[in-house]
């Protein structure tokens, strides 16, 4: 039996059009792939830190970003994600706060007189047990003292959360 070429290079053809079309068979009925689970759903403490900070400042009409080290410490307890409640303990005490889970990251959201702080974790780890984290603070209150005049007091900090029992 004489088998030409051509023949040849359509049976090869034919065999593999069979094995592409059973692969995307089988990862159709596969489904996409799993995402992996998402730590914030179920977190209830983080404990958080953050080294490096940057300030915004006004000198006369320009605005100036001024960036240091530090160590910002504080906690966040009775995390319910669902219930969008927490506890913020830091320098000045304990704070309720609001949890909002959007995502793969949750916001805490302390809102008082004059000020807005929101603190974000996201899922994905600095370190083993770590999640990156932002710590944001915006606040004005007007006064003045003498030739003293209040300025806005703005900061990011950035850090990390440690994943807590």
């Amino acid at each position: 039996m004489v088998i030409t070429f051509a023949r040849a290079l359509a049976a090869c053809a034919l065999v593999g059009l069979a094995a592409a079309t059973s692969f995307a068979q089988a990862a159709a009925q596969a489904g996409p792939p799993a995402e992996p689970p998402n730590p914030l759903t179920s977190v209830k403490t983080l404990k958080c830190r953050f080294p490096a900070a940057t300030s915004g400042v006004w000198k006369g009409s320009d605005a100036l970003a001024q960036t240091r080290t530090q160590e910002m410490l504080f906690d966040i307890t009775n995390i319910d994600a669902q219930d969008g409640t927490a506890e913020f303990h830091g320098t000045a005490g304990r704070v309720y706060v609001s949890a909002v889970l959007s995502g793969w990251s949750i916001y805490f959201v302390e809102n008082s007189i004059g000020q807005l702080n929101v603190t974000t974790v996201f899922a994905q780890e600095a370190s083993p047990k770590r999640l990156k984290a932002v710590h944001s603070r915006h606040g004005y209150v007007q006064m003045q003292v003498g030739r003293y005049i209040a300025e806005p007091t703005v900061s990011q900090n950035y850090g990390d959360c440690e994943l807590a029992e």
